[in-house]
């Protein structure tokens, strides 16, 4: 297990795909700067040089370290799940991240470590989307979607935090450049859709989809979606749907023509004694 020089990996994951390597990239881009959540992260390959079979580490502001296994090679396993059980002290929590759940049942992690909470990612979609996907939907004529000046947005910062799924949280803790797309139907509030810029490319990440439990059935996440997208597009800007939180949010990701990449399963664990 050698460390990667974070320079050289982020000029070969944008190569490969900007898209499917957004969350690496903007930490790699983003650690340390001030606001983010990410301290500091370092990537591993088996011999050093930038490849797609990799482990990182993350340092985040709650003093927890993240490692992340983006790989099936059984020595890197073995060594990195190792400096992890090294280090494991120095922390609050150590949390373990791999696209397969069977990742923490197999020996080489009970070696190591111990689960003490699952994160099964059951409708975790991480996703992409084409241009040529796009599908086609017709607005009716009783429902406007408006992108919110970001002067106008504060009017929505006095909503009830639980009834709009953090609205209100995220427009007094956002920053200027976040896109904000409000549904109404008949002038009522209806929906909206937050997507958020890490200064990392161009990329706009959906941060929240939300429409209002009264409102559901008829498409309108897929419209707030869909007009999102249309604009990301028509601004030069690349749309990403990141890890959908709910089978509502990763059936409308499907319908607006994203495609899932993988999921990432995570658990909290506790290192076992030497």
């Amino acid at each position: 297990m050698i460390k990667v020089d974070n320079a050289s990996f982020l000029k070969f994951l944008e190569n490969e795909s900007i898209i499917r390597n957004y969350y690496t990239c903007d930490n790699i881009v983003n650690a340390g700067k001030p606001g983010y959540g990410v301290k500091s992260i370092s990537v591993y390959t088996a011999d050093g040089k930038p490849s797609d079979s990799y482990v990182s580490f993350s340092e985040n502001l709650f003093d927890e370290l993240i490692a992340e296994f983006k790989t099936d090679d059984p020595a890197l396993i073995d060594e990195a799940l190792r400096e992890a059980k090294k280090t494991a002290n120095k922390y609050k929590a150590v949390r373990l991240g791999s696209r397969e759940t069977s990742f923490f049942g197999s020996a080489v992690f009970k070696k190591y470590f111990r689960v003490k909470k699952m994160y099964a990612d059951k409708y975790g979609v991480f996703a992409r989307l084409s241009e040529n996907d796009l599908p086609a939907v017709s607005v009716p004529d009783n429902i406007r979607i408006s992108l919110v000046p970001k002067e106008d947005k504060s009017q929505y910062a006095a909503y009830d935090d639980e009834a709009w799924d953090g609205l209100p949280s995220m427009i007094r803790y956002g920053n200027d450049t976040d896109k904000l797309y409000i549904l109404k139907e008949n002038g009522e509030v209806c929906g909206y859709l937050l997507a958020n810029s890490s200064s990392y490319k161009n990329v706009y990440d959906i941060a929240n989809l939300f429409v209002s439990e009264k409102y559901r059935g008829q498409n309108y996440g897929q419209l707030l979606t869909v007009t999102f997208v249309n604009d990301c597009y028509q601004n030069g800007l690349i749309p990403h749907y990141g890890n959908a939180a709910s089978a509502y949010s990763a059936a409308v990701a499907l319908k607006s023509g994203f495609t899932e990449m993988y999921r990432q399963h995570f658990a909290d664990v506790k290192a076992k004694p030497f």
